[in-house]
């Protein structure tokens, strides 16, 4: 059964697919990334799944590698629901093609190479707890110099430990060297006891380029009860995906 998720403000979760880079290089942030085999494999957007770990290569080469993925089905984790997508294809860069089995049409999931879980029963974010996290990461999200943001982009459900909100806002870039249109800074929050919010991880990218992260989807991927995060990373010559998972009261990267 689908976990709740909220969210409030249009635009950035709505992403066009475009050919891009799958990895981000120089992320701060991801620099304590665990090695470790990650369940998460790749990341579908419109009928098309980015294979994470760089395994989606251009060319012949990048076909060849994974023609033998042609006819296989994956658990497909969607804002907490649990689908099923199955590889038709490969496109020129070696990207999986393939499609939704049943009903389901999810916009944005992350494939898992094993079971997965689906989000179970999960309560609802109540309007008051809505407008404390609103007004949380509008503060967490305002500059030490400049005004506070009016459209903060916010995603709140619980991850089988406790409320998250996941919330951005989206800037005109000030760097006249980069080559980002826009910039989007991100935070990721869990609610504490007396229901107040605890900024508990934000990215930070180095780079001209690191245009900014944006949510976008989550779900519990290792099937231990409580639902990881997947962003993505926006760059000037394409984009990238990192998974994270809570860990002692922040957030360690997963999957990158």
């Amino acid at each position: 059964m689908q976990s709740v998720a909220v969210r409030l403000g249009l635009g950035l979760f709505g992403f066009c697919l475009v050919s891009g880079l799958v990895g981000s290089e120089g992320l701060a942030w991801a620099k304590g990334a665990s090695h470790k085999k990650s369940p998460v494999v790749g990341m579908v957007t419109e009928g098309i799944a980015e294979r994470l770990g760089g395994s989606s290569k251009g060319g012949k080469k990048g076909k060849k590698k994974g023609s033998g993925d042609v006819g296989k089905t994956f658990n497909a984790l969607c804002d907490g629901s649990l689908a099923q997508w199955k590889v038709s294809d490969l496109g020129d860069d070696g990207a999986w093609v393939g499609a939704f089995v049943g009903a389901a049409r999810p916009k944005h999931c992350m494939l898992v190479d094993g079971s997965g879980a689906a989000s179970g029963k999960h309560p609802n974010a109540t309007p008051a707890q809505l407008t404390s996290a609103k007004s949380a990461a509008t503060a967490a999200l305002t500059p030490k110099k400049g005004e506070a943001p009016k459209n903060v982009e916010l995603v709140v459900f619980h991850d089988g430990e406790g409320f998250v909100a996941v919330a951005q806002v989206t800037t005109p870039s000030s760097n006249a060297k980069s080559n980002c249109l826009d910039h989007t800074a991100l935070v990721v929050m869990s609610e504490q006891d007396g229901g107040g919010w605890k900024t508990v991880f934000r990215p930070q990218g180095k780079g001209k380029d690191v245009c900014g992260y944006s949510y976008f989807t989550h779900g519990d991927v290792d099937g231990d009860g409580r639902d990881e995060i997947a962003l993505r990373i926006d760059r000037g010559d394409g984009y990238g995906y990192r998974v994270i998972k809570r860990k002692k009261g922040s957030y360690d990267v997963l999957a990158r």
